[in-house]
């Protein structure tokens, strides 16, 4: 018979916690009893430890309540492995806790109650600037850990506010990759795609090596920015850097080439590795979708069922959206129904909706779609009235574009495009009276239109045109190349 001590139970503790053996916590915990050790700090938080690995966080809570006494160790284990588990709030609300009752924090303390800000998000940032201030004062007394800044620095990015995540970074003593990434990914995330670019090239000026999550990053940074040129370039360098097989790369990739209008190349990176990764798939049939070839995309999905790689919400999404583009009607139909007969796991959600609602409308049956749209089993759905709106403007139907444009107001009531959308409406048919009352709303709201902008990438980089903006130093050379153009069409 095993001879149980306190040496033996905390090594059968670490053993079941490395395992995730949940058949084991009770067990445990009967043992703990027995040998009269309930009062040991050091194997009740082991207990609590497990119990959460396992994925049972009432019972390690339970636990570690009836803890007689808990120490900085004991919080930090809670506090942590909830955070872990993405029990943020719950990670958050044990902070508190322990802030309240007169426990101070570490270092371990701060990072994972930074890792639950992060996953919270922006309704955290408050908290994450408390924690923030902690480790402003801990450096007082001497260097704080590379994972405690870089969760400082990861946690604003993930709460939206880049302004002070770029304070962090600029003062960082030192950045290693893990600060790069999170700074360009939190850049990339804001819709800085420009400023995730210049981080990079600057992260590898400085000697920094890449890693695949770098790789992805900058990949979806040129994606954003349809930079082929610089696209290809990471491309090599993921070749490189055998980063390749990795498929998140890969997935990033695709969509570059895809936004950059290369179909054909996204195709070949898809195909140079076999791949069952249904994310992968989807990407490449939303590829499909995007550059017209609704057919393959189509096909692709197919393909998908007889393989058994998992059709998912997203997946669905993206073939109903190729179907919508390509006029692919009978087939955007039986997918549909697919889902609304229930035939798939897949729940439909309000974009399923709006790119059915979508596919009507490029036929122009628009009171077809209004139909559909108010027949819909959902409160609102603002892709599905975007699309009536933009049918409206193009086949000219001023009276339902009005009945699109409030409901859509009422529903984004910060998208100004909806405002300039319904003018355009008007100022199409001649009704003059209503656009100029509606421009009056608009400017009484405070709403402006956003000028309209494209971008050249030429060997010197990317020059970048505003509506009416007449501060490129080669403007007369742009206006005489066009008139020029003009003239020989």
């Amino acid at each position: 018979m095993w001879d149980w001590d306190a040496t033996s139970l905390a090594g059968a503790l670490k053993s079941a916690a490395t395992r995730r053996s949940a058949l084991h916590v009770k067990p445990l915990h009967a043992l703990l009893l027995k040998l009269g050790l309930s009062a040991s700090a050091i194997l009740s938080t082991s207990l609590a430890h497990l119990a959460l690995r396992c994925g049972l966080p009432g019972y390690a809570r339970a636990l570690f309540d009836e803890m007689p006494r808990r120490d900085v160790v004991s919080w930090t284990s809670l506090i942590t492995g909830h955070a872990h588990q993405g029990l943020h709030g719950d990670s958050l609300s044990l902070f508190r806790r322990m802030v309240e009752s007169g426990v101070a924090p570490n270092g371990y303390t701060l990072s994972g109650g930074l890792l639950a800000c992060a996953g919270v998000g922006p309704a955290a940032l408050a908290t994450g600037k408390e924690i923030h201030a902690r480790v402003v004062k801990m450096s007082i007394y001497g260097p704080v850990d590379s994972v405690v800044e870089n969760g400082v620095l990861d946690m604003y990015t993930r709460c939206g506010n880049v302004d002070y995540a770029r304070r962090v970074f600029r003062v960082m003593a030192a950045r290693d990759i893990v600060a790069w990434n999170s700074m360009m990914a939190g850049c990339l995330g804001s819709g800085q795609a420009e400023e995730a670019v210049a981080l990079f090239a600057s992260m590898v000026s400085c000697g920094v090596g890449t890693d695949g999550f770098s790789c992805a990053i900058i990949v979806d940074a040129c994606g954003e920015l349809a930079l082929l040129k610089q696209g290809m370039q990471v491309h090599a360098r993921v070749i490189r850097g055998g980063f390749e097989w990795d498929v998140v790369v890969r997935n990033s990739l695709v969509d570059m080439y895809a936004k950059c209008g290369c179909v054909d190349s996204a195709e070949l990176v898809f195909k140079a590795a076999p791949s069952l990764d249904s994310v992968l798939w989807t990407t490449m049939i939303s590829a499909y979708g995007k550059s017209g070839r609704a057919q393959d995309a189509v096909s692709m999905f197919d393909r998908m069922a007889r393989l058994g790689i998992k059709r998912d919400g997203v997946a669905y999404l993206a073939v109903l959206s190729a179907c919508s583009h390509g006029g692919l009607v009978r087939e955007g139909w039986y997918y549909f129904k697919f889902l609304f007969d229930g035939q798939s796991s897949v729940k439909l959600q309000p974009e399923h909706y709006g790119c059915m609602a979508d596919l009507i409308c490029r036929r122009g049956c628009l009171q077809d779609a209004l139909e559909f749209i108010e027949s819909m089993p959902f409160d609102s759905s603002v892709a599905a009235w975007s699309a009536l709106l933009n049918s409206c403007r193009i086949y000219r139907d001023a009276k339902l574009g009005q009945l699109a444009a409030s409901r859509l107001l009422e529903l984004d009531p910060e998208n100004h495009s909806n405002w300039v959308a319904l003018s355009s409406i008007h100022a199409l048919e001649g009704d003059w009276h209503e656009t100029w009352m509606i421009r009056e709303s608009m400017n009484k709201e405070w709403v402006k239109k956003e000028p309209g902008c494209s971008w050249v990438e030429l060997q010197d980089g990317v020059h970048v045109f505003l509506m009416a903006d007449q501060s490129h130093p080669e403007l007369v050379n742009v206006l005489q190349t066009l008139d020029s153009f003009k003239e020989d069409i």
